[in-house]
């Protein structure tokens, strides 16, 4: 009787030791990862073709090169209609002329009378200061041949937020308006001897 008991309790021992020793099923917790989102890669020119008006280069890649060369340190940027504070009766009188309601200061012509059509100049903004006198005036001549287009300062360093820039084919004009009524005007013109533009003022 004594042998069968402690043969019975000696195989409940064993039972109980082997199920407190088997291995525990383990609740499998899965890592959740965010979705990854991609973004497209930003091409070297797209942040600056967003600064200029669309199509302003179609067609010309030397005329574009020029100018990504000239902003390429980020100091300058192409002037926008809300830099400038033309008085708003003056805006008023001219609200169907592109010269006053384009989003950008540009115009394009044979500035230097040289028989290419494709001069541009284009009202700038220093990007590294906050005084008035951010503004300049810079016109890019066409080459005669696969040349970039040359790069000429007209005026540099002044207010010009009362300014608008207007052309003709041959002729532009940078005009200051007064709340007074009142105007100047800058007539640039090209001095082919010294290779430069000057301003000539009238008004």
């Amino acid at each position: 009787m004594t042998f069968h008991f402690s043969r019975c309790f000696l195989l409940w021992a064993l039972l109980l030791q082997s199920g407190c020793n088997a291995p525990q099923s383990a609740h499998k917790v899965e890592e959740q990862v965010a979705p990854q989102i991609s973004t497209p890669a930003q091409s070297p020119t797209e942040g600056a073709t967003e600064a200029m008006p669309s199509g302003l280069f179609d067609q010309d890649a030397r005329g574009m090169e020029a100018w990504l060369r000239f902003q390429a340190d980020g100091r300058y940027r192409m002037a926008r209609r809300d830099d400038f504070q033309i008085p708003e009766a003056v805006m008023k009188e001219n609200l169907n002329d592109p010269f006053f309601t384009n989003k950008f200061a540009y115009v394009a012509g044979d500035f230097n009378r040289d028989g290419h059509l494709l001069d541009r100049a284009f009202i700038v903004v220093d990007t590294t200061t906050t005084r008035g006198e951010c503004f300049g005036l810079v016109v890019f001549n066409a080459p005669v041949d696969e040349a970039l287009p040359s790069v000429h300062w007209v005026l540099k360093d002044l207010d010009l937020s009362k300014s608008v820039l207007s052309a003709a084919t041959e002729i532009m004009s940078l005009t200051e308006y007064h709340a007074d009524g009142t105007q100047q005007v800058c007539n640039v013109r090209w001095n082919k001897k010294r290779a430069e533009y000057s301003c000539e003022k009238s008004g």
